[in-house]
């Protein structure tokens, strides 16, 4: 594919140029500058277009090991390092990222992806992150640490609900704030068991 050719250059001659770390958002601003990507809207043009960027840094990836470069690939932090014979590091965290590479170099993927199929996987995505954040805030109403195991969670919701229960003279909305806490975390505990 020629265009994948031209974005595989622009993206090593930009990691080549640069000392520090790029993100993908920082690649696609500059494949844009370029006018190698077009600058259409849409969560399916953006998928598709994020698609591209990933199939060209995992071909390169594979491509630069020959020249002694490893390319870290992080949404985040991209760069080149040199790879020394030596270095099993490297290679090891290249078969970590085997499936995600496996999905992004097979074009079937991107071919075969609908409008809807994105909508879907960024619902899922909203649904895992709202939830993360509202056992977050849940944990916080019962006063504990993030990493809070479900037995402490217990332990902390009995004594907050004995000090604020209305029949013990506590307020009723800070009890009720308690109560919701608690469930919240009950549901969260129970889905992430099933999903185990």
């Amino acid at each position: 594919m020629i265009l994948n050719n031209l974005i595989k250059i622009a993206i090593l001659d930009l990691l080549k140029n640069t000392h520090l770390p790029v993100s993908l958002y920082q690649i696609i601003t500059h494949l844009r500058s370029l006018n190698l990507v077009d600058e259409r809207q849409g969560n399916l043009a953006l998928f598709r277009l994020n698609f591209l960027v990933m199939n060209a840094l995992f071909q390169l990836q594979q491509e630069l090991i020959t020249e002694q470069l490893y390319l870290r690939i992080s949404s985040l932090a991209i760069r080149l390092e040199p790879l020394h014979k030596t270095d099993q590091t490297a290679l090891s965290i290249i078969d970590n990222d085997e499936s995600l590479r496996q999905y992004y170099l097979d074009w079937n993927n991107l071919t075969n992806t609908t409008e809807q199929d994105v909508e879907a996987l960024l619902s899922r995505f909203w649904k895992r992150f709202l939830s993360a954040d509202k056992r977050v805030d849940a944990l916080l109403v019962l006063e504990l640490p993030v990493g809070a195991d479900w037995s402490t969670i217990q332990q902390s919701y009995r004594r907050l609900a004995a000090q604020h229960h209305p029949d013990k003279g506590g307020c009723p909305q800070r009890f009720i704030e308690i109560r919701e806490a608690y469930e919240i975390l009950q549901k969260s505990d129970k889905s992430c068991s099933t999903n185990r």
